[in-house]
């Protein structure tokens, strides 16, 4: 995959449930949470510098590769909402462990540049931005 994309100059779109692997085959990676972006910036930011609740839950979550490492149990608490019919406002926020109330309830949040190519979509940080 590497060969081709050096000799073609072509990029892939990298679909997975492991944020451990595709740290070490992507540039750029986008958290989505019942198919909507929550976080998308470079590697490096979302893997150290995880900004959504979701994203940070999916961190803590990755095993450590140390054997004599404490295992976290992670386990994102709250009602699982159903994929066909999504809950208003933002989609995380009846398992959100950050949540801020009406505001994550009834308003979807925009996808707000926090730095360079990162971007959130999360109320505390848009509340930030006012």
């Amino acid at each position: 995959m590497f060969d081709l994309m050096e000799r073609y100059g072509v990029s892939f779109l990298y679909i997975t449930h492991d944020i451990a692997l595709a740290r070490h085959i992507c540039e750029r990676i986008a958290v989505m949470y019942l198919g909507k972006i929550m976080e998308k910036g470079n590697t490096e930011d979302i893997i150290y510098e995880p900004l959504h609740p979701y994203t940070k839950a999916l961190m803590m979550a990755v095993p450590s590769p140390d054997p004599t490492a404490k295992r976290i149990e992670v386990v994102i608490k709250g009602e699982i909402p159903s994929p066909v019919n999504p809950p208003s406002g933002c989609r995380f926020h009846t398992r959100c462990q950050e949540y801020l109330g009406d505001i994550c309830r009834r308003e979807e949040p925009p996808l707000i540049h926090v730095g360079k190519g990162h971007y959130v979509a999360c109320h505390r940080y848009s509340e930030k931005k006012k």
